[in-house]
């Protein structure tokens, strides 16, 4: 844990250095951060790659290496050189991690030579994807001996690859819009411009066509300083009127930005620039100038100017993404667990479908351990709001006291304790979404709260008469049968209403027997990776004994076990002991009815008796109620001693 705990402080501090770094410094922070990545894995080299599935050729943008490592080709050509690693990173966006060669499968014979050849013992190369395609890869190899790079480590290591890449984007955008700006400059200059002379004795101006077109002259008009300035804005009239005459008595170029009123209330800008030119022997030396229109670029600076804020605004809301991160760093979502794909599953699945991009509130129910966190991230993972990161509170892991204090933020001195101005979950899920989980834990006095946020968008921190609106889309879940809670009296029926807009339940694992497998083989090859241990088979036998059993601690539950398992096993087959504990004896001596009495029994007790409803035993015998009541009674058993 406080090798983990390290390389979580490397990333914050990578993640600062990635905020800060500008366009000029940003290869060089990279490299440093490439070094530091390496030392602390005992790597020996570590490189960012760039990817394209429509090509073979894979480019390495920066690259570090320990002192006499082999260095790799600034070019390569992944597809022949390494093709199996090529299909699982690039083509299947998956992890190719090789603790040891040894480790490589048969299809990979082409990629172990590879990495013999440039002395490669371990491998740890990570795919980060941009608009949902593979554009690079970060790869972590060490020489000189094997390392362990698995379990907490690898997901760090992943963040660690996207800040590099957001950061390459960000350098990358920033040189479209310079780019941009300077195409536009370019194109002004080389536009027809309009060309002026200014009489001081007379007051007066000659002009070219272009310049007439520029103010809106008449072909002949006769183009006075006044006619000039009757068409220059009147916030602008001082500025350009001071320009002219400063040009005069000046020796240098004078040039001056201002407005000229177009049709009705629009205006456009223009620039004019100019210097005295002694070109008439007969009279004094006169100024001369041009005139150009540069309406397009100011609306581009403007545009700059709003983006720069924009930027801005964003760097404040990563910093306090960050501080929120650091705050929850010890809570480690896992990201293997699968929804499943039985007929209830997909219809959970539709309806995740159908309310993700709407912003409406979601409400998750069901059992304990049946995954509806992993819900709630596919929420907002397929919402317009995916691009930040889902914000989440467990109410019933904070104290009461403290869970409005979570939720809402507090001022310095609010009460005993609060040394320091705090920003609650709602101010860092401001445009993103927010997952209060067990909401039934919730104290009367929050929900009240809770049930304004929903309602008109703003709230108060504790201590504090400043409202704070915010725009967070809310996803409560809660194991709890909230019409009962409302029923007591221990909810507020106001905010069941105002939480229910979109119910979800999500099954129980009995109720989806058909999903056991695949996520059977899911958790094997999880823990297996993690474990070294490769499972190539399970009994029949184990995996009825699976599908039999009523799993009150749901998928949750079932992860235990098969992990419990994977531990005790022996050899390539899984063998599921744990399960023995659960389930009734088989005494092979008892006639099949004796043996169904005792299933019967046995289910009947693990739903505490309870016979009819989604979570009653006739509903895991998939049988009818009443026919249930009946074998029951033909094999002497009673509700009441069952």
């Amino acid at each position: 844990m406080k090798d983990i705990g390290n390389l979580q402080t490397l990333a914050y501090a990578i993640s600062a250095r990635m905020v800060r770094a500008t366009s000029a410094t940003m290869d060089q922070d990279i490299m440093d951060s490439l070094a530091e990545t390496g030392a602390h894995l005992q790597a020996d080299r570590v490189g960012l790659v760039s990817v394209n599935e429509g090509s073979p050729i894979a480019k390495v943008i920066l690259a570090w290496y320990s002192e006499g490592t082999t260095r790799v080709s600034y070019e390569t050509d992944i597809a022949e050189l390494f093709p199996w690693g090529y299909e699982l990173m690039v083509r299947r966006c998956q992890i190719h991690s090789i603790p040891k060669l040894s480790d490589f499968p048969p299809q990979g014979r082409v990629d172990l030579k590879t990495h013999e050849s440039i002395g490669t013992k371990t491998i740890l190369s990570i795919p980060l994807m941009i608009g949902g395609k593979v554009r690079h890869i970060l790869a972590v190899h060490a020489t000189r001996a094997e390392r362990d790079w698995s379990g907490e480590i690898v997901p760090v290591v992943r963040m660690i690859g996207d800040m590099f890449v957001n950061a390459l984007q960000r350098r990358e955008s920033e040189i479209v819009l310079l780019t941009v700006l300077n195409r536009l400059n370019l194109a002004a200059d080389s536009a027809r411009i309009g060309i002026w002379e200014y009489f001081p004795e007379s007051a007066h101006f000659w002009v070219t066509n272009k310049v007439r077109e520029h103010f809106g002259f008449p072909p002949d008009l006769h183009v006075s300083l006044e006619e000039v300035l009757k068409r220059i804005h009147p916030d602008d009239r001082d500025n350009a009127s001071n320009a002219l005459f400063k040009l005069i008595n000046s020796t240098g170029v004078e040039s001056v930005e201002y407005r000229v009123i177009d049709h009705g209330d629009s205006t456009r800008w223009l620039l004019s620039r100019g210097r005295v030119v002694d070109n008439c022997p007969q009279g004094p030396p006169r100024p001369m100038g041009v005139t150009v229109d540069i309406t397009a670029r100011k609306k581009l600076e403007l545009q700059l100017r709003a983006k720069v804020e924009e930027i801005e605004g964003l760097k404040r809301q990563l910093e306090q993404e960050n501080e929120y991160l650091r705050n929850e760093a010890a809570i480690q979502e896992d990201q293997n667990e699968v929804l499943g794909t039985c007929e209830k599953m997909r219809t959970v699945m539709r309806q995740v479908h159908q309310v993700s991009k709407t912003g409406s509130t979601v409400l998750l129910t069901g059992e304990t351990g049946t995954g509806k966190g992993l819900i709630a991230q596919t929420i907002h993972r397929l919402s317009d709001r995916a691009k930040r990161p889902m914000i989440q509170v467990n109410c019933a892991a904070l104290p009461g006291a403290l869970v409005e204090s979570e939720l809402f933020g507090r001022e310095k001195g609010a009460f005993t304790g609060a040394l320091s101005r705090q920003k609650g979950r709602f101010e860092i899920a401001d445009g993103s979404t927010l997952f209060l989980d067990e909401i039934a834990e919730m104290s009367f006095e929050t929900q009240a709260k809770l049930l304004r946020v929903l309602q008109d968008g703003e709230f108060e921190r504790l201590g504090s008469s400043q409202t704070i609106k915010v725009d967070v889309r809310l996803i409560a879940a809660t194991n709890r049968d909230l019409e009962e809670e409302v029923q007591s009296g221990r909810f507020r029926r106001d905010l069941y209403y105002r939480l229910n807009v979109f119910p979800i339940f999500v099954p129980p694992l009995r109720e989806r027997v058909e999903d056991i497998p695949q996520l059977v083989w899911e958790f094997v090859g999880e823990f297996g990776e993690r474990m070294g241990k490769k499972m190539r088979r399970i009994s029949t036998r184990d995996m009825n004994v699976l599908q039999s059993y009523p799993w009150p601690g749901n998928i949750r539950e079932l992860r235990n076990v098969i992990e419990h398992s994977l531990i005790v096993s022996q050899g390539d087959t899984l063998e599921v002991q744990r399960m023995s504990l659960n389930r009734p004896a088989m005494d092979e001596s008892k006639s099949l009815e004796e043996v169904e009495r005792d299933y019967i029994q046995f289910i009947l007790k693990t739903t505490k008796g309870r016979i009819k409803g989604a979570r009653g035993a006739a509903s895991i015998l998939k049988m009818n109620p009443s026919t249930l009541y009946s074998r029951m009674r033909k094999l002497g058993i009673s509700g009441e001693t069952a």
